[in-house]
């Protein structure tokens, strides 16, 4: 039976996730797995996902990280994979390559690809447009804060709780 997802992992479920990853066939001592087990992760943690999403999940862990997904941030976001927001908003702040405390130009087409994963109705939205309804103290930059800020309440307007 699917795991539904609306209900937060309890710490033993977190802990069984986390025997699960390392189980993973190409998971290593350095507690990363490869973008190529993440089908079989997904399933062996009762989580339900199309093709599409684990291909688009693959895509973009191969683009963003080199293929590789780390046990910490995974664990980190199984924590909040309830809260579809703050799962995005948790990702946001692992996209800030230049640990610049800022969402880039590159930044923002890499979040909005995954937020694309989780709901297709969020494609078409530009970093001009990001920018204007996201930075709230109006300095011309989007800090991680205001990202997750701007995240929520595009999640909201589609129906997501908050």
């Amino acid at each position: 039976m699917p795991r539904d997802i609306s209900v937060p992992l309890t710490e033993e479920e977190l802990e069984e996730a986390k025997a699960i990853f390392r189980s993973m066939p190409t998971y290593n001592d350095k507690e990363y797995i490869l973008s190529q087990d993440i089908r079989l992760f997904v399933e062996s943690v009762g989580y339900e996902r199309t093709p599409e999403q684990i291909a688009a999940y693959i895509e973009y862990w191969d683009k963003n990280f080199g293929g590789k997904i780390q046990l910490a941030e995974t664990m980190e976001t199984l924590n909040v994979l309830h809260n579809t927001p703050m799962a995005i908003c948790h990702q946001a702040a692992a996209l800030d390559k230049d640990g610049d405390g800022f969402i880039s130009a590159d930044e923002f087409v890499e979040l909005v690809e995954l937020m694309v994963i989780h709901d297709p109705r969020l494609k078409g939205v530009s970093f001009a447009k990001f920018v204007e309804e996201a930075d709230t103290n109006l300095d011309g930059k989007v800090s991680i804060d205001e990202c997750g800020i701007w995240v929520q309440n595009r999640f909201q307007q589609l129906g997501y709780a908050k």
